[in-house]
């Protein structure tokens, strides 16, 4: 796991409780108790973010920054707003994180992105919608889950994504429904409020990072390279005694059987 790992999970944690001394807190706390089921480092960040999400659900921290639209959704649509545009996660990740089928991450997601941009902030920017008077090439305009959305996350598949480039070339409708949706996007990240970083937060974020490397060492030796678990080892005080007492007893034998 690397600092940029510690800077997400502190990222989303931020989202999640607001205040960053409590988010910090949490952060760590969660990291080193989830660092125990010895998963690789996408899933630990996973796991982490699942367990703070189900925390901030069940007792809601006391003191949240109200007066901004992000902070009165609830805590997971802030997480799912998170990953998806400050983290950029793919939806398969963000699946897998929050426990659910692919098919119904997508939906949600668009119905959140409108509720906060819409509802919440007031933006002032146009509601996206289908384009008008589909021509017979132009492809289908789901309401709840444009494919629009799709291309904006960068989820369309190669066949759909080729075809999409080259039809909106000549489409003005279309090209229309697409930058509606990209002014909504860069809008909702622009009212994210978790990307500020100072040499505070740095700070707490090394403090995290070497938390996670302590409890790497104590309780996950196996996963460390050969020689770092081999310096790990030599530089315990008794295997130093036991090996100066090795040496000095292999001298002496030597020296006696010369």
């Amino acid at each position: 796991m690397n600092k940029e790992d510690i800077r997400s999970l502190t990222r989303i944690s931020r989202s999640l409780w607001g205040d960053l001394d409590q988010s910090v807190a949490i952060s760590e706390d969660t990291l080193t108790s989830v660092s125990l089921l010895n998963l690789s480092d996408d899933r630990t960040i996973e796991r982490a973010s699942k367990v703070m999400i189900e925390l901030a659900e069940r007792n809601p921290p006391t003191l949240l920054k109200l007066n901004h639209p992000f902070f009165r959704l609830a805590p997971i649509e802030r997480f799912l707003l998170t990953s998806a545009h400050i983290e950029k996660w793919p939806y398969e990740r963000i699946s897998r994180t929050l426990g659910i089928e692919n098919n119904l991450l997508e939906p949600w997601l668009w119905a959140i992105r409108l509720k906060f941009c819409f509802q919440e902030s007031q933006s002032g920017i146009e509601y996206p919608r289908a384009p008008g008077a589909l021509g017979t090439n132009c492809p289908d305009y789901d309401a709840s889950s444009p494919w629009t959305q799709r291309m904006m996350d960068d989820e369309l598949g190669k066949r759909e994504r080729f075809f999409l480039q080259n039809h909106l070339i000549v489409c003005d409708k279309c090209r229309k429904a697409l930058e509606l949706t990209r002014k909504m996007i860069f809008k909702i990240e622009s009212l994210i409020p978790v990307k500020e970083s100072s040499q505070e937060l740095e700070n707490a974020n090394d403090r995290i990072f070497n938390s996670w490397k302590i409890g790497e060492v104590t309780f996950r030796p196996i996963k460390l390279e050969t020689s770092k678990t081999l310096i790990n080892f030599i530089s315990q005080p008794k295997v130093q005694f036991l090996l100066a007492s090795l040496a000095v007893f292999c001298f002496y034998w030597f020296t006696k059987h010369q």
